[in-house]
């Protein structure tokens, strides 16, 4: 069974990226191993792009899809109105093309376009960690755009 994103999930996703987040902005995916507790996620509706201390950018996550070396999959979540199959043939694509076979089975997060934005990291230090969930519920957004546009010019604190 699928899961479909529920509405009122608003958890923004914020991954530190210090080391792929040119490739997520241009393909529009982020890949990582399917397997290992650092790379287990819970369902959530924003990707925050982050390096340099901010998130410079916000998508809407359209799915995420396991990819094996034999190329099936099985999908995670979808919260973009695809259609499945298509969903399934992008991370395929997109984790043959980025990524060699000795690294699978991979984690594709299938992303919409990104949304600049500027949220700081306003405490000392890097991030602490791969990820950090935010709820972002009450900011009142519904999409990628919306929350980057709340987020521009705001400090980590503010959402605390």
């Amino acid at each position: 069974m699928v899961l479909t994103l529920p509405e009122e999930n608003q958890t923004l996703l914020i991954i530190n990226c210090a080391k792929s987040w040119q490739e997520i902005l241009t393909e529009r995916v982020y890949i990582c191993p399917a397997v290992g507790t650092a790379f287990k996620f819970h369902p959530c509706r924003y990707f925050g792009v982050y390096h340099d201390k901010k998130v410079s950018h916000v998508i809407n996550i359209e799915a995420v899809i396991d990819v094996q070396s034999d190329d099936t999959t099985s999908i995670r979540w979808i919260n973009g109105g695809g259609r499945e199959i298509d969903y399934r043939q992008r991370a395929v694509d997109a984790a043959n093309r980025l990524r060699p076979k000795a690294e699978f089975p991979v984690q594709v997060f299938i992303l919409g376009y990104p949304q600049t934005a500027d949220f700081k990291k306003d405490s000392k230090g890097g991030m602490l960690g791969s990820k950090v969930y935010r709820d972002v519920t009450s900011v009142g957004v519904k999409t990628a755009g919306d929350l980057a546009r709340k987020l521009m010019d705001k400090k980590w604190s503010d959402l605390e």
